[in-house]
């Protein structure tokens, strides 16, 4: 069975998906039907502790599916520290292949866990907000919320 919830954020509201394993989805778009399960209620709880600024992190199953590079790319974005941000060759670099931000870049951008897997963190190398699946204006949100809490 499918589960659906959604959060309304600062930013617009997120849509969570789940199974009665994993959460499938997280991401940015319209309200849809809501079927909660515990999953998606803990997803929700997360999701509020951080834009209350009460969560830094999330720890939530997580039904990942991409290949074995793009999961790698994955867990170097997790790696970031909230607050901070890196850029397309850095995690290209931390993934084992410096000639890759390519192609690190499009895994970034296949992330369906937005906030969660933090791709908001990842910008250009001079210092731009380049490359964000959810609109430019709220990785610069996102950004600017994480820094203003991590002082």
């Amino acid at each position: 069975m499918s589960y659906t919830d959604n959060v309304k954020t600062p930013v617009g509201n997120i849509q969570i998906t789940a199974t009665d394993q994993a959460i499938t989805s997280i991401a940015f778009g319209e309200e849809l039907p809501v079927c909660t399960n515990e999953l998606t209620q803990l997803a929700q709880t997360q999701l509020h502790a951080y834009f209350s600024g009460n969560s830094t992190s999330f720890q939530l199953p997580l039904a990942v599916s991409g290949t074995l590079f793009q999961q790698r790319i994955w867990e170097q974005v997790n790696q970031i520290p909230y607050g901070s941000a890196s850029n397309y060759s850095a995690v290209a670099e931390s993934s084992g292949n410096v000639r890759a931000v390519r192609a690190a870049a499009n895994a970034i951008g296949r992330n369906t866990f937005a906030i969660v897997v933090p791709c908001h963190r990842v910008i250009g190398r001079n210092g731009s907000l380049t490359g964000y699946r959810w609109e430019a204006w709220r990785k610069e949100w996102l950004l600017k919320f994480e820094q203003q809490r991590s002082r």
